[in-house]
């Protein structure tokens, strides 16, 4: 299922009741603003991270206190040739009224469809509510991640750290280590599986290459690019456009489905929260309100087949599967309050993961990809979720790969997924003989 979130955007309810639609730019940019009337907001019941389908009228008239006509823009240009894109590719502050121009520009004529459902369906559908603790339950649907057998990054995964509907995982290392590839590998996988209703990658920060990347790889998956600086965009704006793509992930849990939401990078997520508080140093990041939000993000995720406080649940689920820049932290500079705040964002989100995917620097370093070090993966409930004969042959071959140096332990992994077409008989191979100690 595809939400078409660039087509149809994002609703969002704001604090004085107004509802706006948001359509994230293809590319990022600053994307559009669809003011909703009040009557249809009210009568569909809009709520943030609701997917709207409905004819639009474009706004012909301006308020001149909310934003510049197409006239007042001309003539703004036309006075200063400075306030431009390159101005702001040249490193210098953008002009203010680039930053604020987000009014409306075209209206919401009438409501066809709600995340994609029609008529009773549409008004019948469940009212949003913050999740409680009590609807999560342990995660009940494996995910295969191989798209086949000559997938060695998804098959890797699947031996080192299992999937399952409603994790929250990481992938994590160096740069360079091959973070968006593993992600990418996540993304392919879970699309081949069709495990999930919806799939939404959320990038930030991207280049333009890496977006056409995914793009080319993906058109069946929702992609939502966050307008970074460059767009002339400021913190607020590229926040506002990653929460929306969570409220509407939550959302179409609300209805039943399984969402997965791939998220490249959350260290770029993490650094943008800083950046709107200006806690661009270590002790300013070690007391910045972001370690709550980066939290509040992965606690987002579960499985949600447990039973709302009033009674009813429908039970969905929300993946929340995304990127981290992580490097051994110099004690020296730690203590010296030295170090780049980015790094911090791990200890906020470690323990609250249950899926976790490390990156080796050494396998990178000598170009072995994908670089996963298979022997310090985790997947909480693997053992719940795997029946007990594969789950004892997973710890055995695990067990006798972790004696071998990473380099040897890539060698014997990789040789082993040739041999071989799937899981069972890559595990015999293994524990046979292929993942035998040095003393043999």
């Amino acid at each position: 299922m595809t939400l078409d979130l660039l087509r149809l955007g994002i609703a969002k309810r704001h604090d004085d009741g107004r509802v706006t639609i948001h359509r994230p730019g293809r590319c990022g940019g600053l994307g559009a603003e669809i003011e909703v009337p009040e009557e249809l907001a009210d009568r569909f019941r809009l709520a943030s991270g609701d997917v709207v389908e409905g004819p639009t009228e474009p706004i012909r008239a301006f308020d001149c206190n909310t934003a510049l006509s197409d006239e007042c823009l001309e003539d703004e240009i036309a006075a200063d040739e400075q306030r431009d894109e390159p101005a702001v590719l040249r490193g210098e502050k953008p002009p203010s009224w680039i930053v604020t121009y987000r009014a409306p520009t075209e209206t919401l004529v009438d409501v066809r469809r709600v995340n994609g459902l029609e008529s009773d369906e549409m008004e019948s559908r469940p009212f949003p509510h913050r999740r409680h603790p009590s609807e999560r339950t342990p995660p009940e649907k494996l995910i295969a991640l191989a798209a086949g057998p000559g997938d060695v990054t998804g098959r890797t995964l699947d031996f080192a750290a299992p999937l399952a509907a409603g994790y929250a995982g990481i992938v994590m290392g160096a740069h360079g280590s091959g973070l968006s590839r593993t992600l990418r590998s996540v993304v392919e996988g879970a699309r081949e599986s069709r495990a999930f209703d919806a799939l939404i990658l959320l990038l930030l920060r991207a280049r333009s290459e890496e977006v056409t990347d995914w793009r080319r790889r993906f058109p069946d998956v929702d992609i939502v690019v966050c307008p970074s600086g460059l767009d002339a965009a400021p913190p607020d704006l590229t926040l506002n456009v990653a929460e929306l793509a969570l409220a509407c992930a939550q959302r179409q849990t609300e209805l039943g489905r399984h969402v997965l939401l791939a998220v490249d990078s959350l260290t770029a997520l993490w650094g943008t929260m800083l950046e709107e508080e200006g806690a661009d140093a270590q002790q300013h990041a070690d007391r910045s309100r972001a370690r709550q939000r980066i939290r509040e993000w992965v606690q987002a995720a579960g499985n949600f087949g447990g039973e709302a406080p009033l009674g009813g649940s429908l039970g969905g689920s929300l993946t929340l599967v995304g990127t981290a820049w992580a490097q051994e932290i110099d004690a020296e500079a730690e203590e010296e309050g030295e170090i780049h705040p980015h790094l911090r964002m791990l200890e906020h989100i470690l323990f609250e993961t249950s899926w976790r995917v490390p990156l080796s620097g050494e396998l990178a370093s000598a170009r072995l990809f994908p670089a996963i070090d298979a022997c310090r993966c985790l997947s909480r409930d693997e053992n719940r979720l795997l029946a007990e004969p594969l789950f004892e042959q997973l710890l055995a071959a695990r067990r006798d790969l972790s004696l071998f140096d990473p380099v040897e332990r890539y060698s014997r992994l990789m040789s082993a997924l040739e041999a071989t077409e799937n899981q069972n008989e890559m595990l015999d191979l293994l524990v046979r003989g292929m993942g035998a100690s040095p003393a043999d």
